[in-house]
């Protein structure tokens, strides 16, 4: 870590000012020491990354080592073909018409945090040699030191170990907050967004992807199949969900439509003619498939899916609620997809 982090990093909860103890440094970084504050609390600095999880929540610890587990399988994103299409996905979802555009709107706040950065795959979408802002990739998992081996040598790049329940920054930190389905993988999906909206400064703007409710049988599945494999190792459920996988590229090869003559309200199925695949994906079971990707791309987004304890899923009303309840407004709440809202909000000035 740099010497600049230290300016940014108070003691999670007290936000207590921290002091550098024991510090190890070479080529100009801190590589080691240990972070202290007045209540004596100590927060290690270990391979150049301050450490602040202190958690005791059981689903979120369980909720953690899935994800990095997850991102550590490398093989199962870090080809290129899965940040293709999420590439284009990404700037859909946000109104952008290229990256060069998303970038620049990060740039223009100058300081960026990424609650829940995982491996930072979603900034790594944006985030390239042309960044000339500061960036902090926050996680609770070991996934962030996936992050740091990715993108580490970018410039203006900086990583944290930390809940973001429980971030170690004083109000007002930030310029920019993205947060790219994280809030809802923890305790409390709320409580997540009010964690990570008082660090925006004044006309600073949160950036969120946030899990929608589905039609009722595929929420009762998704609950269904998540009870079954959340007591499982991550390395258990991911095996485990390989036919889960498997069916949803033989319904995907099927190539066949189903005609919805009228919305089935019942089951909250509104009319149309939909894949065999995506009729069933979307109202039935998470099936994903996309048949540009590797097996193990798409057994990446079903593992991410069906493993962590917490997977909430919530409405356009409680995400505007939220907003009004933290003083933000909203810029662009996109809803075009049944699996979750994409939120742009500001910090009036």
């Amino acid at each position: 870590m740099r010497e600049t982090l230290l300016d940014l990093l108070v003691a999670p909860g007290s936000f207590n000012a921290l002091t550098l103890e024991h510090a190890s440094r070479s080529n100009g970084e801190i590589n080691a020491g240990i972070l202290t504050d007045g209540d004596a609390h100590r927060f290690p600095i270990t391979d150049g990354i301050p450490r602040f999880v202190r958690t005791d929540d059981s689903g979120q610890i369980q909720t953690a080592d899935s994800f990095g587990f997850k991102w550590g399988r490398r093989d199962s994103y870090d080809d290129g073909a899965m940040a293709v299409t999420s590439r284009a996905w990404q700037l859909e979802r946000y109104g952008m018409s290229s990256s060069q555009e998303l970038r620049d709107v990060f740039a223009s706040h100058e300081l960026v945090l990424d609650a829940g950065c995982g491996s930072a795959f979603s900034s790594s979408l944006w985030l390239d040699e042309g960044w000339t802002g500061e960036w902090v990739g926050a996680d609770i998992s070991s996934a962030v030191d996936v992050a740091r081996d990715r993108i580490g040598a970018l410039p203006g790049t900086q990583f944290v170990q930390a809940d973001v329940l429980d971030l170690p920054f004083a109000d007002g930190t930030f310029g920019a907050v993205f947060t790219e389905g994280v809030l809802h993988h923890t305790p409390s999906t709320e409580r997540a967004f009010h964690s990570v909206a008082r660090l925006l400064r004044p006309g600073g703007e949160l950036f969120a992807y946030i899990y929608r409710k589905k039609s009722a049988v595929r929420e009762f599945t998704d609950d269904h199949v998540r009870e079954q494999l959340t007591s499982l190792t991550p390395e258990e459920a991911w095996e485990a969900l390989r036919p889960l996988t498997a069916l949803g590229q033989a319904l995907a090869e099927l190539k066949a439509d189903v005609v919805v003559p009228e919305d089935v309200s019942l089951l909250g199925i509104p009319a149309g003619t939909y894949d065999v695949q995506r009729l069933i994906y979307w109202h039935f079971a998470k099936l994903f498939w996309n048949p540009d990707w590797t097996f193990e791309e798409n057994h990446h987004i079903n593992f991410d899916w069906y493993h962590p304890t917490y997977a909430h899923r919530h409405t356009e009303a409680e995400i505007r609620q939220w907003c009004a309840d933290a003083g933000l407004e909203v810029i662009r709440l996109h809803d075009e997809e049944p699996a979750a809202y994409t939120l742009r909000a500001r910090r009036p000035r």
